[in-house]
Formats: C-alpha cells, sequence, structure tokens
C-alpha cells in the first residue's frame, strides 16, 4: 500500500486534508468517498527517487533534531505493549511536521504489508541511517525492539547533546571576536585617519605606535576590500581541498596533534565509535559487520581509518583489544576497559560503560574550554582596544607637553 495526501470537501462545503494508505490512486478516491467526502486532490506522498530499481529511498528527512524524540516516542510506546502499527499511528496523529507525518505514514503502510520496521526505515536514508536501521532490524529479530529502540534514543539524545556543546563552545567567542574585528576595522578606516589628519597638521614627530597604526590604517582603507577577498578565496579553497581525500586525512591528523583539542577531538571520536559497537553488539549485530558500521559514524578521517584498520584485524582472528592497541589511536582506558570487557564475556556492558565514561570526559572538558575561551576572547578584545586608544593618545600628551 501507499500513502496518498488528499484535499476534500465535505458536507457543509468545508475543506477537509488527510492521508489515506491504499493500492492506487483511484482505490483512495474511493475510499475519502466512503467518508462522505468529496475529493478535490489526491497525490502520492512521497515521489521514487529512482523507478529503475526495485529498492526505492525516498528523499524527505525529519525536521533538525526531531528524529532522537521519535525513536524515544516510539520505544516508549512499544514497551508499554502497544502493536507496532498502533505505535505508529498514534506517532502519526500527534505530528505536527509534514514530513514527519509522510515517514510515519510510509512506516505504517510498510509495516501494515508485513515488512519489516527495518526495511521500512531503509526506504528513508536521509532520516534513518545505517545505525539505526541496522540496530532495529537486529532488534526485531532478537525479539528486544523496546530495548533497542530506547538504547538508541539515548544514543541519539547524547549525541545531540554534545554537539550543542561543541558548538556553543564556540559561538559566544567567534561572536565576540568577529564583532571586535568589524568595529577595530571601522575604526581605523573611518575615525583614526580624521584623528591623524590633526596630528599631522601639528608638526611633532608621532611616536612608533601611533606611526605602526597609521600603517595598519592606510593599508585597510586602501586593500581592506582586497584582504577581505583574499581570505573568502582561502576559506572556498580550504573547504575544497577538504573534499580530497589526502587533504583531509592530512588536516585531521593535524587536528589531533594540537595540545588541547587534539586529546578532547580523540576521545570524543572514541565515545562515539564505543558507543555504536556497544548498541550494535547488544543488539546481537556480528562483531566485524557491527565494527564496519560503527567505523562509519566517526567524523575524523584518522580514527576512522583507524576503525576500519580495526574491522579488518578482528576479521582476521586479533582481539578487539589487541587491534585496537596496535592503532595507536583510542585512549589507553578505552583499549584496557575493552580487553576486561573481552575477558569476562561482557563486552557489549563494558562497551557501554566506555562511551559513558568518554563522553562525561567530553563534556567536562568542554565546559572548562568554554571557561577559559570567553575570558581570552574577552582579553584579546580589550588589548586591540587598548592599542587604539594609547596610540591615539599619546601624540595628545607629546603636543601638550610642547606647548606647555
Amino acid at each position: 500500500m501507499e500513502a496518498f495526501e488528499y484535499t476534500s470537501l465535505d458536507a457543509a462545503g468545508r475543506t477537509r486534508k488527510g492521508i489515506v494508505q491504499a493500492e492506487s490512486a483511484k482505490q483512495a478516491r474511493q475510499l475519502i468517498r466512503a467518508q462522505q467526502l468529496t475529493p478535490i486532490d489526491v497525490k502520492q506522498v512521497i515521489e521514487r527517487r529512482s523507478r529503475q530499481s526495485d529498492s526505492r529511498q525516498f528523499r524527505i528527512r525529519f525536521k533538525k533534531n526531531e528524529l532522537p524524540l521519535v525513536i524515544r516516542q516510539l520505544a516508549t510506546l512499544v514497551e508499554a505493549g502497544l502493536p507496532l502499527d498502533e505505535a505508529l499511528t498514534t506517532l502519526q496523529e500527534q505530528s505536527d511536521h509534514r514530513n514527519t507525518e509522510r515517514i510515519l505514514s510510509t512506516l505504517h503502510a510498510k509495516v501494515m504489508e508485513g515488512q519489516s520496521l527495518a526495511y521500512a526505515m531503509r526506504l528513508f536514508p536521509r532520516a534513518f541511517d545505517e545505525l539505526v536501521a541496522t540496530s532495529v532490524e537486529a532488534g526485531e529479530q532478537a525479539g528486544q525492539l523496546a530495548e533497542v529502540l530506547l538504547q538508541l534514543a539515548d544514543y541519539l539524545e547524547t549525541r545531540e547533546t554534545l554537539g550543542k556543546k561543541s558548538l556553543s563552545a564556540l559561538i559566544y567567542p567567534m561572536i565576540l571576536i568577529v564583532t571586535a574585528i568589524a568595529v577595530v576595522a571601522g575604526l581605523m578606516v573611518y575615525i583614526v585617519p580624521k584623528v591623524i589628519d590633526v596630528f599631522a597638521s601639528a608638526n611633532v614627530a608621532l611616536p612608533m605606535m601611533t606611526q605602526i597604526l597609521i600603517t595598519v590604517s592606510d593599508f585597510l582603507a586602501g586593500y581592506g576590500w582586497l584582504l577581505l577577498l583574499v581570505f573568502v578565496l582561502l576559506l572556498m579553497a580550504f573547504f575544497a581541498a577538504l573534499q580530497k581525500p589526502e587533504f583531509r586525512l592530512a588536516w585531521h591528523r593535524g587536528l589531533l596533534r594540537l595540545p588541547v583539542f587534539g586529546p578532547l577531538t580523540r576521545t570524543a571520536q572514541s565515545a562515539r565509535f564505543t558507543r555504536t559497537l556497544g548498541i550494535l553488539t547488544h543488539s546481537a549485530v556480528p562483531i566485524v559487520s557491527a565494527l564496519s558500521l560503527a567505523a562509519q559514524v566517526v567524523r575524523n578521517a584518522v580514527m576512522q581509518q583507524a576503525c576500519q584498520q580495526v574491522a579488518t584485524s578482528v576479521r582476521e582472528g586479533a582481539s578487539l583489544a589487541g587491534a585496537m592497541r596496535s592503532v595507536g589511536e583510542f585512549p589507553s582506558l578505552a583499549v584496557k576497559l575493552v580487553h576486561s570487557g573481552e575477558q569476562s564475556g561482557r563486552l557489549s556492558e563494558m562497551l557501554n560503560r566506555i562511551a559513558l565514561v568518554q563522553e562525561r570526559d567530553v563534556e567536562s572538558k568542554l565546559t572548562t574550554l568554554t571557561n577559559a575561551i570567553q575570558p581570552l576572547a574577552i582579553l584579546f578584545v580589550g588589548l586591540m582596544v587598548l592599542f587604539i586608544v594609547l596610540a591615539m593618545l599619546l601624540p595628545i600628551f607629546q603636543i601638550n607637553t610642547l606647548l606647555n
């Protein structure tokens, strides 16, 4: 069955809109008329991206940050004992976003056809990534769908929270610095030259600091637009170069070597890897397949390459802890706890524990970094303003001394 969106008129002439499942548009119109409605417009909810393939995939996705909420609500309903089709219908009815309603409607239709939830999710690769689909598939096969969905919800919420904290740690300092640079550039281009003209008419030797200020002001006034253009071009060239695997690998390797950001990035990526691997192994996904899939969620190219090497080594018969130790990119604590989990037969539990420890470590480091960056940004702005003020006041003091 397919999902059809319709616009109709009721007996009173009022417009009614909704979604109905049917085999064809003709059947959809019949179902609408059976509800004492007159169909005006009936169209399939989602168009196929490729009609040449039997495996249809749809372009639409959830609105930003909605996936964790949908998974959490679905897990709660399934855990409460509702059949999967009723749970999907409930979520669809309470949805207030058009794309979400379309996705849930199609999921419900496919489940009613007898397809698995994982199969239906794979029709929406932009809404559900492979981690979600694979975990759900394993949960369905093991009869632990509610538990897997709860784990996925926890993971997705944690990932979203860490992403927001990482972004918020940089937003305020960047806004402060950019605003300060814009204000200082405006002073240098429009205000400083007028003040300097007064000093020039006094025919006095200007202090070195003032001369530097004049030089910078003249340069910005004459070539500021060129400097801005070069900066934009360099930025575009940088992002274009990031699309090349060799440059991206070198850049990410350089990031990992930075004093503060390097260990933070390494811990964060290791947490993503171990959390994903923990969810998949708990869902009874084979370890080699779980490793290959977990490597896909890692964003740093160097760490991703290390995860792929771990998967290869385990496929060849190495232990997980030994493979992680050999690549040399994972924190030693993670390696030791994985070894402990393998020895005790509680690998999945230990992987989740490692991820929790690392996520808390990243959160603590982000808080410390935020608290350090903000005063440093204020200090940077203050030093720029102090330089301009002193460069403009020193000639005034000098002229005043000569007059006296």
